[in-house]
């Protein structure tokens, strides 16, 4: 089962972002969406209890080592602030600073504004991140072994307590001087191997990097550690309660619910009940799923409730006619095949996981949606598992 899943974050919350699924330290699935707000279809999918980390871009956060720590926690915060301050060109009031628990002892500097704006990205989609941390704390670095790591046009660096993550230009000037001062550190290089092979004479212990998944992996493979990265999450951005409750699923109820107030709408003006007590159990049924469907109603006729959704072209109609024809969509493609599937009564939308034989599966799967009335749109795109593909598709009427 899924215990850990982290998220590799661009420059800004509107920018791409990778994702990776982790069981017992092993990664297990991975993706990537065009923007935190598609990672929602992900929200969907994790289990209660899982870890949920955020991996920002190196750049956006400063990093520097405290000389003779002192032992005191409110002196050596305020060390750790005294030393970044000569540093960084923003008032101190606006950085939130965080200190390593573990030696060599790290100062981690962020703005206030900048975190307080990835929270609220992810707020906002239902996904309560629990640990947040640098992408140069992340690859592995130590003071034995200095990391580098290919990330597109960007290089991470770190050799455990320093780090640097910069534009491929930029980290041509800094990276000579960061390897040397590595010492007898060995260097190991993730991909991007014919750039740094021109930072240094020193032997390299090249390590290939495919793709970003690999990237996402070694990101897994820290926080699945005994001592994972120190977490930005600290102090006033502590998750006291972290959760990942999925509300998704009580859409499909809601749905549920509307329509057995419409067959008790059908039953009232039928000629008669002949058992009251069938009767009785159907309208306790019936107005448990109401209120948990929609517990902002007021009222105690939820038979009129019902009318008035079906009146406005509501879920339940919408939910039935688009069950239909998924369903006549679905069938003659025996190799497709989709679960996880729910329904955003908001957006008059099912959304669901979608599994093929073939990407061409997949394809002629949308083109009968699209006969049948159904634009579907997938998110993230498609990627390989196994001898299968898989995906996420949200469809809705045209």
């Amino acid at each position: 089962m899924t215990d850990l899943i982290v998220f590799k974050l661009g420059r800004t919350p509107a920018d791409p972002a990778a994702w990776g699924a982790f069981a017992d330290g092993a990664i297990v699935e991975a993706g990537r969406v065009a923007n935190v707000e598609a990672l929602n279809v992900i929200a969907g999918r994790l289990p209660e209890g899982v870890r949920v980390v955020a991996v920002l871009q190196g750049e956006q956060v400063a990093m520097r080592e405290i000389p003779a720590p002192p032992k005191q926690t409110s002196k050596l915060l305020a060390a750790a602030t005294y030393i970044l301050e000569d540093e960084l060109a923003e008032p101190v009031e606006d950085l939130h600073v965080v200190v390593s628990s573990t030696s060599p002892r790290v100062a981690y500097a962020i703005s206030r504004k900048l975190i307080g704006g990835w929270l609220a990205a992810f707020d906002a989609i239902g996904l309560a991140v629990t640990e947040m941390a640098p992408d140069y704390a992340c690859i592995g670095g130590s003071p034995t072994a200095c990391v580098i790591a290919a990330d597109r046009d960007r290089m991470i660096a770190s050799r455990g307590a320093a780090g640097f993550a910069a534009e491929i230009g930029l980290a041509e000037r800094i990276a000579p001087k960061f390897i040397e001062e590595a010492r007898d550190a060995v260097i190991i290089a993730y991909g991007g191997h014919d750039a740094i092979g021109g930072w240094s004479a020193r032997p390299i212990e090249r390590r290939p990097l495919a793709h970003e998944a690999d990237l996402v992996a070694l990101f897994g493979s820290a926080f699945s550690s005994k001592t994972p990265p120190t977490s930005l999450l600290a102090g006033e951005f502590r998750r006291r309660a972290a959760s990942s409750f999925n509300f998704a699923p009580y859409r499909r109820v809601a749905a549920l619910a509307a329509g057995l107030a419409v067959a008790l709408i059908f039953s009232g003006i039928a000629a008669g009940v002949r058992d009251m007590r069938v009767a009785g159990a159907y309208e306790t049924s019936a107005s448990a799923m109401h209120k948990a469907a929609f517990p902002t109603f007021s009222g105690s006729d939820i038979r009129s409730h019902a009318r008035q959704i079906l009146a406005d072209g509501g879920a339940a109609a919408s939910f039935i006619d688009m069950s239909s024809r998924l369903t006549a969509s679905l069938e003659g493609h025996d190799g497709v095949a989709i679960d996880r599937i729910r329904y955003d009564g908001a957006r008059g939308q099912f959304v669901f996981s979608i599994r093929s034989d073939t990407d061409a599966g997949i394809e002629a799967f949308r083109m009968a949606l699209d006969a049948n009335g159904i634009v579907a749109s997938d998110s993230g795109g498609y990627r390989r598992s196994g001898e299968a593909w898989i995906g996420e598709m949200s469809a809705r009427a045209k």
